[in-house]
């Protein structure tokens, strides 16, 4: 498992004591900002948690479920936190699971699904159980699929993709959970298909001859599997752009913000297991992609506009905690917490940069001849 150790950044802040459980950490904080309560951030020995419901998914890029919650526990309960780039949803369902009123928002439907799925999990798993067998049992009589996509289709079995298909037609009436699980289930299926020599998260090269998976059990376990309720669900996921925040959020409402947001374009959050469903369900992927911050050449714009929405909506003193990274364009690295830093209408309270060591960000550092870090930037209106 990967190990992040935290070090020290090159700043004009003062320097304070050691937090966390390593002595190696150091936290900076800015001196002209009073009466601000300092996160800590702990040494994760790990940063992967399965066995919960953020195993639903694959989705590229999410944080870490693990490093989500030890933020996410030193804020105030009641509080309303937002997440502009909630991805799949980790830190609204966290948020949520803590305490905190809790709204995410993204522009990708895969992501919405998603997230929407683990904050509408039903208290009693039987329910969604007894949905998805009604659903195989009536896609079972179908005599009429709509074809897939030849392009998702040489990825999986023919008997498996027939199931999918089925399934697949009544996809627009199952509840959010259940929509979360068949999305989670698609990507398993089209690994099994291809002897699991895929990963996780990347889609690999096509393995043939397919192996036969059969999709209605793996449906069934999958709901099994990720059923993990909150006792007092209190969120909203909302689909939208951060770049418009103030057409669907009120100004002066939200007392945290906490997101991973998209690095430059770093990731494409339309690839991989969500180019495969794209086709399965009849969307168009590529305008998807182009609604998504993820082009470096309007990426600093683009975040300028998020950054003075995110203003708007926070109330004053609100703390706004931004998990970035570094990049490399052009040859040159950019410092992901200083380009944040340079855009931001908030002022600067902590800024801490950590490493990690043992995964596989470090092949890639090897390849490309660099030493990338991760960086914490956290504001107070």
């Amino acid at each position: 498992m990967p190990t992040v150790q935290l070090t020290t950044t090159k700043t004009n802040q003062k320097q304070s004591k050691s937090i966390g459980n390593s002595s190696n950490v150091i936290k900076k904080t800015n001196k002209n900002v009073s009466q601000f309560t300092n996160f800590q951030f702990k040494q994760c020995k790990s940063i992967s948690n399965p066995h919960s419901i953020h195993g639903i998914y694959p989705y590229r890029g999410k944080i870490s479920a693990i490093d989500a919650q030890q933020t996410i526990k030193q804020f105030t309960k009641g509080a309303t936190l937002l997440d502009p780039f909630c991805g799949s949803g980790t830190i609204v369902y966290e948020g949520m699971n803590n305490g905190l009123n809790t709204i995410g928002v993204d522009l990708n439907p895969i992501a919405i699904y998603l997230a929407k799925g683990k904050i509408n999990v039903p208290r009693d798993v039987n329910e969604a159980i007894c949905e998805a067998k009604l659903i195989i049992e009536k896609s079972k009589l179908l005599k009429n699929i709509n074809p897939i996509d030849l392009a998702a289709a040489k990825h999986f079995e023919s008997n498996t993709i027939k199931e999918i298909a089925r399934v697949a037609t009544f996809f627009e009436n199952m509840t959010s959970y259940t929509k979360a699980c068949f999305l989670g289930t698609i990507a398993l299926t089209a690994r099994g298909c291809n002897h699991y020599k895929w990963t996780s998260s990347t889609v690999g090269k096509d393995i043939n001859p397919k192996r036969y998976i059969n999709f209605y059990d793996k449906f069934i376990q999958k709901i099994k599997k990720h059923h993990f309720p909150v006792s007092k669900p209190n969120a909203q996921v909302i689909f939208g752009d951060a770049r418009k925040l103030t057409k669907f959020i009120k100004p002066e409402t939200v007392d945290f913000v906490f997101t991973s947001p998209p690095y430059f374009n770093c990731l494409d959050y339309t690839a991989y297991y969500a180019k495969i469903i794209y086709k399965i369900l009849g969307y168009d992927r590529l305008t998807i992609k182009k609604s998504l911050i993820q082009t470096f050449k309007d990426y600093k714009t683009d975040m300028k506009k998020v950054l003075e929405e995110l203003y708007k909506v926070c109330k004053k003193d609100a703390k706004i905690i931004f998990v970035v990274g570094d990049k490399k364009i052009h040859g040159k690295i950019i410092n992901g917490g200083e380009f944040f830093n340079s855009i931001s209408p908030f002022k600067n309270v902590q800024f801490i940069e950590r490493s990690y060591s043992n995964s596989s960000s470090q092949i890639f550092d090897a390849i490309n001849k660099t030493n990338r870090k991760e960086q914490i930037v956290i504001w107070k209106k």
